[in-house]
């Protein structure tokens, strides 16, 4: 419950950050910034759509922790094809602001375009907030990692390829708290 209350809490400052991003940025559109894109093939294409792919990879985890979803048979599915629109939409407007708010040749070489974006937005500030956003992205993933990796291990006991003791549900918080423990000091 902690892991989840803590989860939701930064998601939601996410979301919430990644709006004021989007926002903010219309206004600061450059539309001769997408005049490169009618030179695009479609190979370029094709091939910065596999980095996207690592958006979507936190459905997985939604599946691992199945186990604990009330209504699951609801919950999982709604869950899930959510996600997939949410990111989706959010994936695509963030670009379109990244591209619209650098040229082409600052977007090509920039390690951090979110960021350089931001500074050309909002300046220093809009550069921390960008930074903030990433950290806090950093922290859901790992905490979400955490919390979906531990089930592996309790799955795997529960198959008899682990000890018991991995598949053992502690009864007062009712999670698998050996494997939550292995799995996070791993």
């Amino acid at each position: 419950k902690e892991a989840a209350f803590f989860q939701t809490g930064m998601v939601i400052m996410l979301l919430i950050l990644m709006t004021v991003y989007i926002i903010t940025g219309l206004p600061r559109l450059e539309m001769s910034n997408f005049n490169g894109l009618k030179q695009a093939k479609i190979n370029d294409i094709l091939i910065t759509s596999g980095f996207i792919f690592i958006s979507f990879g936190g459905l997985l985890k939604v599946a691992n922790i199945s186990e604990e979803v009330k209504k699951p048979k609801r919950n999982l599915p709604l869950g899930m094809i959510s996600s997939i629109a949410v990111v989706t939409i959010l994936y695509t407007l963030i670009t379109f602001i990244i591209t619209g708010t650098l040229s082409a040749e600052k977007f090509s070489t920039s390690l951090t375009p979110v960021a350089d974006s931001a500074k050309v937005i909002s300046g220093t500030f809009g550069y921390m907030i960008i930074l903030i956003a990433s950290t806090l992205a950093f922290f859901t993933t790992a905490n979400a990692g955490v919390m979906a990796a531990s089930r592996y291990p309790m799955a795997l006991s529960k198959d008899k390829l682990l000890p018991e003791a991995f598949s053992r549900v502690n009864k007062k918080t009712n999670t698998p708290v050996t494997s939550i423990i292995i799995t996070g000091a791993i």
